[in-house]
């Protein structure tokens, strides 16, 4: 308005025209501004009067809706808290719930795994011992418990989830602990996820143990040649192991290592599942659902024990095995070598001790069934040869069947790795967390990890255990190891010591013909020595140590790679990671060795304290001793080990050789040794003869060591085209090379026969030339009586001492056809030429009037053919 009026004014001033037209345009326009000013100052009052109006009004309406707002907000807060408190009542009736929703999956599974464990342990023991021992070769056991109750598959996937339902409603009611309830809670959850931790555990040992062992029989078609067998499935040959060579077994277990097939190649069983699939999976799940902290409700490790409830021990007992000392405490032959392997397994998780021990009584029973199958059927193939023998006893080449008692101690020992490769597939299939598709490295506790190596360790441990047994029960009752040095402390006692000649059926010493304590050769002939000193028993039982040590240090590294499962702990040294299994595997090694050494010190011994007296000892006819055959026998038994020997050496001193490690001697220095402990026995013997009553004894002396060296040198020295590979041969085509023995074992022949041909010496002084100017005849025709009588007592001299020594050597023996002949050679060489000479040239003079027929009745001829008649046995 105001606005319109000045610019009216303006308008008026312009044209000259207006209400008072005295003013000028300027007054004018001030007039208008004042009253516009005027107009606007009271229109601002006016609005002013208004805005206060409308201020006070939303004053008054604040007023009256505030209170309503305020209780608006109120109800939304309380509609949010009602649905929360709702979701949480919801949620809490849930947990509450917990227990009678999952009570009745477990109960199922419980009443399932006892119905199934039942019906197992009812059968696997005849499956076990028969099934292993036998030969089943049945892909699958038929001993599922799937087929025996009525428990599904899917009951145990359903335990397994309420498992980790209560597992979730336990962390739930453990972060409420203000609430009044939740102790009660808490308990009857423990006591429902116990009952199914046993539930499951119960069905974790009749799966594992119903199983059945976890090796069947290789698959084979025979052959066109009927000594070899060839599998069908890895085209691999097996030969019988009471025949298979000592070099023939390096050779295949070395082509094994080096292919890296080895499992293809050892025992006549193979590795395979005994699991179906059903059981893998239900196995699975349970150990998914146990594994870790799925045990504990995820409590700390020190309230372990409380969670449990049980008394079984926490993880943190279950340390490292770096202290374990493996010493025998069981009886030799119980079947165990160490109390270590007959404690529970106490890992403080039940589904690992249920799975431990349900595979280490299956393992066990597979290679104890196995030894006693083997074991049968040699004691049946040692009856059948006696009968074939048509005797009560073996003869002298059966030995003391130590040999074969070792052969199954190897056979033992590669079954035993096929039984640990079988565990170890069972392991890794169904009890390694690795299985589970979720497995994550770093979620698995480091307890856990350990508790994992020890269950495992638990079953290999069991294996390898009897095993040791196995081995030292070869040692100690069929080598006689020990009873070896008691009878020596004890000579008394020794007659009635049985040792390696006596077990395993009463398998004699090699010298030894019908048994029994009277027989030639028994315990109480005077003539024998003990069975335990009996130089053949002692051989064979060197060999077969020898024989076992040679698996041992072959198989051995591999056993052991098997049985040691990593835990992957970075906090331990590799020895202390290291299971009672492994500790058990060096220590299979170790007491190898040292009872190996045993026996070859035995060896020496009874070489060296061989009787000196005694028709076998030292035979009447001075033939060849049986200590010397005995010790080429031995020699020839021992030889083909020389690895085996080596690893003797490398690691215990001898007491021929007491270097150890590289600078021990090998193989040909213990032969040695022996040659020389020989050749001090037959010398003693030796001298005996000399102290005998009559005029053989000297003779006697001779011819023995004539006898003895001369087989010894006929038996062990090389011919001229002989060649020895360098690697390591079979007994029956060994020589010693080295010169020393030739060179040594040559020298007394050659020396003794000097002296023996020394006997026949005495003819040639009668043998002596007449001059012809003693002799004087009688009518030119008949000497004199003087010149008669030199040659009478020339001839009746010769007479007399030839009728005397011819009769003392033709009681004499050599066996030999080659040194017979050279002997006779040799006696005609020392007089028979010299008394031709002497015979063709006096006897054509007639010396005597009426006994020219007796002094000349023995021409050169008759002489040649009566040495040709000495030395034949009569």
């Amino acid at each position: 308005m105001a606005a319109a009026v000045i610019a009216s004014d303006v308008g008026a001033e312009s044209s000259g025209t207006g209400p008072n037209p005295g003013m000028t345009e300027s007054q004018r326009r001030i007039d208008a501004l004042s009253m516009a000013l005027k107009q606007m100052k009271e229109t601002t009052v006016e609005a002013g009067r208004c805005c206060d109006g409308l201020t006070r009004r939303a004053q008054h309406l604040d007023t009256l809706t505030t209170p309503a707002s305020d209780a608006s907000a109120l109800l939304t807060q309380a509609s949010s808290n009602l649905g929360s408190t709702l979701v949480l009542i919801k949620d809490a009736r849930e947990k509450f719930d917990t227990v009678a929703d999952c009570e009745p999956a477990i109960e199922r599974l419980l009443q399932g795994a006892r119905e199934a464990n039942a019906a197992a342990g009812s059968k696997v023991p005849k499956r076990a011992m028969v099934g292993a021992a036998a030969g089943a070769g049945d892909d699958h056991s038929s001993l599922h418990t799937s087929g025996t109750n009525n428990l599904t598959e899917q009951d145990v996937y359903a335990a397994a989830d309420s498992m980790e339902i209560i597992r979730d409603a336990h962390r739930y009611f453990q972060d409420r602990t203000s609430w009044r309830s939740t102790p009660s809670a808490l308990g009857g959850l423990e006591r429902v996820h116990q009952l199914g931790v046993d539930a499951m555990c119960l069905l974790v040992s009749s799966h594992l143990t119903s199983a059945g062992p976890a090796v069947r029989m290789k698959r084979v078609v025979k052959s066109d040649n009927d000594d070899v067998t060839v599998t069908s499935r890895f085209e691999v040959p097996i030969v019988a192991a009471s025949t298979e060579s000592a070099s023939s077994t390096r050779k295949r277990l070395s082509a094994a290592l080096h292919n890296r097939d080895l499992m293809k190649s050892v025992g006549e069983y193979e590795e395979f599942l005994p699991l179906d699939t059903r059981q893998v999976r239900e196995l699975r799940a349970i150990f998914e659902c146990l594994g870790g902290e799925g045990l504990t409700f995820n409590t700390s490790l020190k309230n372990r024990n409380k969670s449990l409830g049980d008394g079984r021990p926490s993880l943190q007992m279950i340390q490292p095995s770096k202290n374990v000392k493996v010493t025998r405490t069981e009886k030799v032959g119980s079947g165990c070598y160490t109390k270590l392997v007959k404690q529970p397994l106490k890992t403080g998780h039940p589904h690992l001790d249920a799975y431990g021990e349900a595979r280490k009584a299956v393992a066990f029973a597979s290679i104890d069934g196995y030894y006693r199958h083997i074991r049968l059927d040699r004691r049946k193939e040692l009856q059948r040869h006696r009968s074939a023998m048509n005797t009560g006893a073996l003869s002298q080449d059966s030995g003391s069947d130590a040999d074969g008692v070792a052969r199954d101690a190897v056979r033992c020992l590669e079954h035993a790795m096929v039984v640990v490769a079988g565990e170890k597939s069972i392991y890794r299939c169904v009890v390694s967390p690795t299985s589970s598709h979720t497995h994550d490295e770093a979620k698995v506790p480091r307890e856990y990890k350990l508790a994992l190596v020890e269950s495992y360790s638990h079953v290999a441990a069991a294996v390898v255990d009897r095993c040791m047994d196995i081995i030292e029960t070869v040692f100690v009752k069929d080598a006689g190891v020990n009873a070896f040095a008691s009878s020596n402390n004890n000579p008394s006692n020794a007659a009635n010591t049985g040792g390696a000649a006596n077990h395993s059926g009463g398998a004699g010493g090699a010298g030894n013909a019908p048994n029994g304590p009277n027989a030639p050769g028994g315990a109480n002939d005077p003539n024998t020595s003990t069975p335990l000193s009996n130089i053949r028993a002692t051989a064979n039982a060197a060999a077969a140590g020898l024989r076992i040590l040679d698996g041992v240090r072959m198989l051995g590294p591999s056993l052991a790679k098997l049985c040691h499962m990593s835990s992957h702990d970075s906090r331990s040294s590799q020895e202390e990671q290291m299971s009672v299994a492994g500790h058990l595997c060096i220590g299979i090694h170790r007491t190898t060795v040292k009872n190996c050494a045993k026996t070859l010190e035995n060896l020496a011994k009874a070489i060296q304290n061989d009787p000196l007296d005694g028709e076998r000892h030292r035979p009447k006819d001075a033939r060849v001793a049986a200590v010397s055959s005995d010790a080429v026998k031995a020699i020839r038994l021992i030889c083909p080990f020389v690895s085996a020997y080596k690893s003797v050496t490398k690691r215990r001193a001898l007491p021929w050789d007491p270097n150890i490690g590289e600078e021990a001697g090998d193989l040909d220095s213990f032969i040695r040794f022996l040659i020389m402990r020989l050749l001090n026995s037959l010398q003693g013997k030796m001298l005996n003869y000399t102290r005998d009553p009559g005029l053989d004894s000297m003779a006697k002396s001779n011819l023995f060591m004539i006898n003895n060296t001369f087989y010894l040198l006929e038996q062990l020295t090389p011919t001229s085209g002989y060649y020895q590979p360098d690697d390591e041969i079979e007994g029956d085509k060994f020589k010693i090379q080295n010169p020393w023995f030739k060179e040594k074992v040559g020298k007394i022949f050659e020396n003794e026969k000097n002296k023996y041909l020394s006997h026949w010496e005495i003819l040639n002084r009668h043998l002596t030339q007449v001059d012809k100017h003693d002799l004087s005849y009688q009518n030119n025709q008949v000497l004199t009586l003087e010149s008669g009588r030199l040659l009478k007592s020339r001839f009746s001299g010769f007479i007399e001492d030839f009728e005397n020594i011819y009769p003392v050597h033709k009681e004499l023996t050599v066996i030999d056809p080659n040194l017979r002949d050279m002997l006779q050679r040799d006696v005609k060489s020392v007089f028979v030429p010299r008394y031709g000479r002497f015979y063709e040239k006096y006897s054509k003079i007639h010396f005597s009037k009426k006994n020219m027929d007796q002094y000349l009745r023995y021409p050169p001829s008759l002489i040649e053919e009566m040495i040709d008649q000495l030395y034949v046995q009569q």
